[in-house]
């Protein structure tokens, strides 16, 4: 899993593209020749608007189900923004990472988003690669059907994990704090899942779709109301996979990773009623499996969310969601009485959240900072009652300075063999991690 996410050569591809992309428009302004270096040089991180941070940390396991452990990682993040002229900008971010021993670990890079961005009266053109963050809830999003995420990932971050997809979007705004957003998006990159190991001699053959991949969404958002909220319409491919047995005699232990078109109408809200916030968002989403009932392709469902959060002391921020899940009718297995089949039939069914028909579930997230805000803790669960599964991220950040910190957490995951919670216990992991950032 862990090398088909880039390579050293593509990352440093990137960067070339980055630095020619920032540097367009000539030198920027700055002290004379004669000034010392450390101002020149913090002249030009101001000039590109450079920050990010290099992260070592030491993992407990890998995220990919192999059993590795223990695993050490090093990572350079580093992000920049430009005006190039007035009304136009330049925005990107990437980074450099390698994990394992060091006479022998793996490097990979990730160019997350790299863009322009026009602004010309009541229009808002961007292009490039882009994360699209749509949704009101806490951390768990429906109607977040853009962009992928890399489940493998070594952060501590959540947020740290989504990457951009290439993409076009257009947002005109309208009176009354409305807007209106169209995206074309030519690109499709797919969420990154470890996938477990089905028997000894199996493999995996990857089917995606090709470019152009013609995916299309559409958006209108209030914001800055008494109540902020947002419908949209999604015409795209999963980003979840759908796994299948791949055909042919000689085949009969390769399992194909699909991407099945679906299209997805979703809606979310939030406001504030004294000192609690809440928020709903809710989707449905068609699938390509409507009549036949494919074991191997996911079926029609309404995933939604409920909840709120409020905040103690300025401090202390306490919040729970209820999360409920329907899926039109429960995939059926397959008719050819295969056991191999049959088994990929039931992990494809645990990974897309439909092995029960109504699921009902619970998360909760409560953090607190102590010690003039540089010592802060939380704790975030999300549990389903049927089928069982939980998972639980504890995490501590202690801030020495303002560029340094440390961080220790971890993830707990536990359920039955028929949740996902359950499929991915064995990458519960604890990890420590130094943060310096510039």
């Amino acid at each position: 899993m862990f090398g088909r996410y880039g390579s050293y050569s593509k990352c440093v591809v990137a960067a070339s593209i980055l630095s020619a992309l920032f540097s367009m428009t000539g030198p920027a302004q700055g002290p004379s020749d004669a000034s010392p270096d450390g101002a020149r040089l913090g002249s030009v991180k101001e000039a590109l608007g450079l920050s990010g941070s290099l992260r070592l940390g030491h993992w407990s396991v890998t995220r990919d189900l192999d059993g590795k452990r223990p695993i050490g990682s090093a990572m350079l993040w580093a992000k920049a923004k430009r005006d190039l002229s007035p009304g136009l900008s330049a925005f990107g971010e990437a980074w450099l990472g390698t994990r394992g021993p060091l006479d022998g670990g793996e490097t990979k890079g990730e160019l997350r988003e790299a863009y322009l961005n026009l602004k010309l009266n009541h229009f808002d053109v961007r292009a490039g690669r882009q994360i699209f963050a749509w949704g009101r809830a806490d951390a768990i999003n429906p109607t977040a059907n853009l962009s992928g995420e890399d489940l493998t990932l070594l952060t501590p971050d959540s947020e740290d994990r989504k990457f951009g997809t290439t993409a076009v979007r257009i947002r005109y705004y309208l009176p009354h704090s409305f807007s209106v957003s169209g995206v074309w998006l030519p690109e499709f990159r797919s969420t990154r899942f470890p996938f477990p190991d089905l028997g000894s001699g199996t493999s995996f053959i990857q089917d995606s779709p090709h470019w152009p991949a013609n995916q299309f969404a559409v958006r209108l958002d209030r914001s800055g109301g008494a109540v902020d909220w947002s419908c949209s319409y999604f015409d795209g491919f999963d980003l979840l996979p759908d796994l299948s047995v791949a055909s042919g005699p000689s085949t009969s232990e390769q399992i194909k990773i699909s991407h099945h078109r679906l299209r997805i109408i979703g809606a979310d809200g939030a406001t504030n009623v004294g000192h609690y916030a809440l928020r709903v968002e809710g989707a449905f989403a068609f699938t390509q499996n409507n009549s036949d009932h494919d074991p191997f392709v996911k079926e029609p469902y309404l995933f939604a969310i409920v909840g709120g959060d409020r905040t103690y002391h300025g401090e202390l921020n306490i919040n729970a969601q209820y999360i409920f899940r329907f899926v039109s009718e429960l995939p059926h297995g397959p008719s050819t009485g295969d056991g191999f089949a049959t088994k990929v039939a039931e992990e494809e069914a645990i990974i897309g959240s439909q092995t029960e028909r109504v699921q009902h579930g619970a998360s909760t997230r409560v953090s607190d900072k102590w010690l003039h805000e540089t010592l802060e803790a939380e704790i975030g669960v999300i549990g389903y009652f049927d089928p069982r599964g939980v998972l639980v991220r504890p995490k501590i950040t202690y801030s020495f300075s303002d560029h340094w910190k440390a961080i220790v957490g971890g993830e707990v995951y536990r359920g039955s063999d028929r949740s996902v919670f359950g499929l991915l216990r064995p990458n519960s992991v604890g990890y420590v991690e130094a943060r310096f950032s510039f």
